[in-house]
């Protein structure tokens, strides 16, 4: 993880997507139980990679 990265939310990344928010929420759960990404919870929360983009490939997220 960078330094200067901060947690984007998932009502941030269902505008980007053009999707519901729950579905990014019950998709990112997924992702955290296979330990790609990190939640943090709270004000200024939301969801960050877990694991370097290099390490990861699509047939791990499928």
């Amino acid at each position: 993880m960078r330094k200067d990265s901060r947690p984007v939310t998932s009502e941030t990344l269902a505008s980007m997507l053009m999707t519901n928010p729950l579905v990014v929420r019950r998709t990112m759960a997924l992702l955290r139980q296979a330990g790609y990404v990190s939640a943090i919870k709270g004000h200024n929360g939301g969801c960050l990679l877990a694991t370097p983009l290099t390490d990861i490939i699509l047939f791990d997220i499928h």
